[in-house]
């Protein structure tokens, strides 16, 4: 009889567990990439401005990334303070990101806003939420988490042909 019911025990417990396990791998971690950026600082045809356009690799998978200010930068004695509208757009296989492909609405299959803070020495931060998902990202909830962190990585004080490197996160909604 004890055999019996350690072996029922031990049968609920491993089917709880196979049971569990896809509902943990369903969506509900993070999304997590790498970005690289170069400062363009270029007008879209449609009148927006364009900062930094670059890439971000995620699950392998390469996608354009660009960012849009939102307001003015403001600058206290420590750090610049910036808003922003960020996305993240499809690319060809090979292609490089573009200003011009930065600025196409049609391209975009994430998007959200966030605002941040950079120190004088190229190091940056951001904390925003997601707008909205489309195609491999229709799944992300608007409202979801998102951060970066990151640095430009050949800062000097005479150019603005700027690299900027970071990692970005994203949080699903709990």
């Amino acid at each position: 009889m004890k055999k019996r019911l350690l072996l029922v025990i031990a049968l609920v417990a491993a089917l709880s567990l196979v049971a569990a396990a896809p509902v943990s791998a369903d969506g509900d971690k993070p999304i997590n990439g790498k970005m690289e950026l170069n400062l363009e600082l270029a007008p879209c045809t449609d009148g927006r401005f364009v900062t930094w356009v670059g890439t971000v690799v995620i699950d392998g998978t390469t996608y354009g990334w660009a960012d849009f200010p939102t307001a003015d930068d403001r600058f206290d004695k420590k750090f610049m303070y910036f808003e922003e509208y960020w996305r993240i757009f499809t690319l060809e296989p090979g292609e490089d990101p573009t200003v011009a492909l930065a600025c196409d609405n049609g391209l975009v299959v994430l998007d959200g806003i966030n605002d941040g803070r950079g120190t004088a020495g190229g190091s940056a931060q951001a904390d925003g939420t997601v707008e909205s998902g489309y195609g491999p990202f229709a799944d992300v909830d608007p409202g979801s988490r998102m951060i970066w962190r990151g640095k430009i990585t050949n800062f000097k004080e005479d150019t603005l042909d700027l690299k900027f490197k970071a990692t970005l996160h994203i949080f699903p909604l709990k």
